[in-house]
């Protein structure tokens, strides 16, 4: 499951916004085209480390800031990530 969350980032990063939000959608990730716009130059700064490490909270909390608390720990929880 966790390698399908390497694909999905990989894809919302290149695809266009609107097949994005697709993509992201057929993983059971809602996302609105603004919210995948504001996450995209956060997804540079993952790292395949955090697999084994946890998502640091920072990046949490930049996430929670654009698409919010509950989807946020929605998805964490849905993907086991921490």
């Amino acid at each position: 499951m966790k390698m399908d969350l390497l694909q999905l980032i990989q894809e919302i990063k290149q695809l266009p916004d609107q097949e994005a939000v697709h993509y992201a959608a057929s993983y059971g990730v809602e996302l609105s085209i603004k919210e995948v716009q504001q996450l995209r130059p956060l997804l540079d700064e993952v790292s395949f480390t955090w697999l084994f490490t946890g998502i640091p909270p920072v990046f949490i909390e930049k996430v929670i800031s654009v698409i919010g608390y509950e989807k946020t720990m929605l998805y964490i929880e849905q993907y086991k990530l921490q």
